[in-house]
């Protein structure tokens, strides 16, 4: 379990002055604070291990001009992850992943309020041939992508100056690493 309070916490705000063309960095009134909890299982068989884990998160801050209290942007209330992996020393391993991420609050983003949850999957293999192993890791096998969902850049440029919006899924796409590990 976990547990924070941040007094008077930092926020990005239009300049009340120059509305539309300046921004501030405000102190908000307030507390914001983090709840949570995580869980880790690890489970092994012979050459096997399973591992998954579950993060709760509930992260909240003063709403705009004091009314009420809002979730903190980016911050996705429900995560998980599972990891299986064979593994034999001198001879090689195989895994598999995948992490899911939950909706998440957006501020500012001309698309949506809420992100869409997502699962990133990957895999991972390595042989090993005496001093050298040979190995090809695979990230994000889905190609989630943020802007499969909606675009990056802006219809206009914001208050503080940003043409895209805050990455709230993956930008990459699908990631290929090999190579040649030797030992000496």
């Amino acid at each position: 379990m976990f547990a924070s309070d941040i007094d008077h916490a930092v926020r990005l705000v239009e300049s009340a002055t120059a509305p539309g063309e300046r921004v501030e960095l405000v102190n908000v009134a307030g507390v914001t604070g983090t709840r949570g909890s995580e869980l880790l299982l690890r489970y092994r068989w012979q050459d096997i291990t399973v591992t998954g884990s579950y993060v709760y998160t509930d992260a909240r801050e003063p709403g705009e001009e004091g009314a009420g209290r809002r979730l903190v942007s980016l911050t996705p209330r429900h995560s998980a992850g599972l990891v299986a992996m064979w593994e034999q020393h001198e001879r090689g391993r195989v895994g598999f992943e995948a992490y899911y991420t939950g909706i998440q609050a957006l501020d500012d983003n001309p698309w949506r309020r809420r992100s869409r949850p997502y699962l990133e999957v990957g895999a991972l293999g390595e042989i090993v041939l005496g001093r050298f192993s040979l190995f090809l890791n695979l990230e994000n096998i889905l190609n989630v992508r943020q802007s499969g969902y909606n675009p990056i850049l802006r219809p206009r440029c914001a208050d503080d100056g940003q043409w895209t919006v805050d990455a709230w899924a993956p930008l990459e796409g699908i990631v290929v690493n090999a190579g040649v590990r030797v030992k000496f």
